[in-house]
């Protein structure tokens, strides 16, 4: 029997194994996956990451210190900061890595093993699995659970959202690019007026060019594949688009007896970007100091475990929050009415208040977006864009206050 069971070798699982196996806690690590990391991710991470879980240089494409932002309408603003803000890194080597080195710790990777169901007792938990003909069942004290967003794994192990947790749709695909050199940003379009769209170089000759928003259909990502040809930046597909949906808040609750949720499967995404390997890693590790804890005096109550929820709360929940209102600000603009905000809060003087302010993070967005809508210009614009918007900008800031 191991002391902790993980299934999802992502970057939460993985940062949590290897915590726990630097400590000597006996751990398994089981993914339906026959390739660590393998998951469409645009491999996009701030160097707040990079330095809490590192990366090897060999695995960074490029370092990102600004990025092109195109408007509704097409007009270009450049926002720039002094030195790195982020890297573009490739995403699979990266979580294989950190999964090497939980491995040479000792944690055991069960690689290919599907899970098919859940079971407690008074003294364990187990996950039973298939792989190809074989089943196998796998019994622990404790179950960490890091597969992803709408898990068919988190409903084995009983846990039913209180709501109807709410996403968005990420749409990405590989493209043959023509001196690509920056990050490039798409803000709204007539058909998705909510999307965020974007291109982001991850070879000379190629790169990714994906959207997020409500819609399910790539009519998003279609129009901007267009207009993208159009401009003679990229030349054609590599590869057919793929899909996968974004929460954009977390589960209702994250633990329960003898389990915790973490990364992805807890709904642990940036509202604002979609981005998750930072706040996956971080959940990872907050869970595994919380199992040493909890394993150490032998109570694995779901009483005992909601620790873990209150430690990511402190450590992360208030961006989550306020990242999710400020999305739902956004989707209630019009293009015209981004076009008229982006204007002011891209112009010159304001990014020197707010962009360049002391505290500017690629990975916390929540003072950014607190600093913009509380900027006397912008707030100004934004009230003055009628009764709807008024609501949530109030919800916003007093989220933040609270």
């Amino acid at each position: 029997m191991y002391d902790v069971l993980i299934v999802g070798a992502g970057p939460a699982g993985n940062a949590a194994a290897l915590e726990l196996a630097e400590h000597g806690v006996q751990t398994a690590v089981i993914d339906y996956r026959e390739r660590i990391g393998d998951k469409l991710c645009t491999g996009v991470i701030g160097i707040e990451c990079a330095r809490r879980f590192p990366v090897s240089p060999r695995h960074v494409r490029q370092e990102v210190s600004s990025a092109l932002i195109h408007s509704p309408s097409g007009r270009c603003y450049r926002v720039e900061r002094r030195g790195p803000q982020a890297l573009i890194v490739d995403r699979v080597a990266y979580v294989g890595e950190v999964a090497a080195r939980a491995s040479e710790h000792g944690a055991h990777y069960h690689i290919g093993y599907r899970a098919t169901a859940i079971d407690r007792t008074r003294h364990g938990i187990s996950v039973s699995t298939r792989r190809g003909a074989t089943v196998e069942r796998f019994e622990g004290h404790l179950l960490l659970i890091a597969t992803g967003f709408r898990s068919p794994v988190t409903r084995m192990a009983g846990l039913r959202d209180r709501r109807e947790q709410d996403y968005i749709y990420g749409q990405q695909v590989v493209v043959e690019t023509n001196g690509v050199e920056g990050v490039e940003v798409f803000v709204g379009g007539g058909k998705a007026p909510e999307s965020i769209g974007w291109i982001v170089p991850v070879s000379r000759s190629h790169g990714l060019v994906g959207t997020i928003s409500r819609q399910k259909r790539p009519v998003c990502l279609d129009s901007l594949l267009d207009r993208l040809h159009g401009d003679g930046k990229i030349e054609a597909r590599a590869h057919e688009f793929s899909r996968w949906g974004i929460p954009v808040r977390p589960l209702a609750a994250t633990f329960a007896d003898r389990l915790m949720v973490l990364g992805d499967a807890a709904g642990f995404t940036k509202p604002t970007t979609g981005g998750g390997i930072y706040y996956g890693m971080l959940s990872g590790l907050i869970a595994a100091e919380t199992a040493r804890e909890v394993l150490d005096y032998g109570d694995l109550s779901a009483r005992s475990l909601r620790k873990y929820e209150r430690r990511w709360k402190r450590e992360f929940g208030r961006e989550l929050e306020v990242g999710y209102y400020a999305r739902r600000l956004y989707e209630s603009m019009s293009d015209a009415q981004k076009e008229e905000l982006m204007n002011v809060f891209l112009s010159e003087d304001v990014q020197s208040d707010i962009m360049n302010a002391p505290g500017f993070s690629f990975d916390w967005h929540s003072r950014t977006i607190l600093g913009t809508v509380g900027h006397r210009r912008v707030a100004r614009m934004i009230l003055s864009f009628g009764p709807a918007i008024a609501p949530l900008v109030r919800r916003l800031i007093s989220t933040a206050a609270g």
